[in-house]
């Protein structure tokens, strides 16, 4: 049984890395890719400057990759503490923090999720500047907050999101839909890109470019003439013929990885779900009106039947 598991697993292994000698481009929000490409710190500056829209001297110049992982404790029969993995984790040499995550399939209470990473984050960037305060700073300022940013590439639709690029805030409630509202937090952003919402336009400006990149590179035959040197040598690091079978092999086992599967599992199931009590809320309501209509023939009140329809 465990052999049989095992032969088919590296069947689907080698089926992806055929389906990848296909391409020209490795698919960049699979997580061996991604990471890949922001490995290096000059690659991730960049597309921070970029995608947060900061200029001059608000400019990221240096950052450093922090553990990915972070544990929540809970108090339950539990032996696991429940951890919480982000796929890039980083701090400014202004001490920013920052979570970049790529997410390839539609998940259950992904708002939830959201705001949990970035409660984690900040929790975890307030406990280093604690660690790094001295007493006298503690004291005068023990709520100081860092800033930080969850950024969110996501390649499914996200029905929250009306643009391809959405930034979520805390606001007054007094001035929503007001033209000149800002956030009343600034520290906290978090940026949602809805891959599926970007339409690729004649622009290159560096955010342009990154997600145009995000978007079109496993489908196109060539690199688009950029002069970025930094997008082009993105280009060139996620070409397949130039990458070792090593590398492949890691690209298409992450094309089958389970968790992405058990995330699209649990979305069908709710879908599943949600279609089936509405059919049987419209079957019970077609059954309803033949009750009410029958009732109606017998001479039975209005305030009786009305009793009647309501037992359930």
């Amino acid at each position: 049984m465990v052999q049989n598991r095992k032969k088919s697993i590296e069947q689907a292994i080698e089926a992806k890395k055929a389906e990848l000698m296909k391409q020209t481009f490795f698919d960049p929000t699979f997580d061996a890719t991604f990471k890949k490409i922001f490995k290096k710190p000059e690659n991730l500056i960049h597309f921070l400057n970029a995608v947060l829209h900061l200029e001059g001297e608000q400019q990221i110049a240096h950052i450093v990759r922090l553990k990915p992982t972070v544990g929540l404790e809970a108090h339950s029969n539990k032996k696991k503490p429940k951890i919480v993995r982000f796929d890039i984790h980083a701090r400014t040499a202004g001490n920013e923090f920052i979570d970049v995550e790529i997410q390839r399939a539609v998940q259950e209470d992904f708002l939830d999720r959201i705001e949990l990473y970035s409660a984690m984050l900040s929790v975890n960037a307030k406990l280093a500047l604690i660690n790094e305060a001295s007493k006298k700073q503690l004291k005068e300022h023990p709520y100081l907050m860092p800033r930080v940013y969850s950024i969110w590439i996501c390649k499914f639709n996200v029905d929250f999101c009306k643009h391809y690029r959405e930034e979520l805030a805390l606001y007054r409630a007094s001035d929503v839909g007001k033209s000149k509202a800002l956030p009343i937090y600034p520290k906290k952003r978090y940026i949602v890109i809805d891959l599926t919402k970007y339409i690729p336009k004649k622009d290159n400006s560096p955010e342009n470019e990154w997600i145009r990149l995000f978007k079109t590179m496993p489908l196109i035959k060539r690199a688009p003439k950029c002069k970025d040197e930094i997008i082009a040598e993105v280009y060139e690091c996620m070409r397949i013929d130039t990458s070792t079978d090593e590398f492949i092999t890691e690209v298409a086992t992450n094309m089958i990885d389970r968790d992405e599967y058990n995330a699209c599992i649990s979305y069908a199931r709710r879908i599943g779900r949600e279609e089936g009590e509405a059919k049987a809320n419209n079957k019970n309501a077609a059954r309803d009106k033949k009750i009410e209509k029958f009732l109606r023939s017998k001479g039975v009140s209005p305030k009786i039947l009305a009793a009647a329809l309501a037992i359930k």
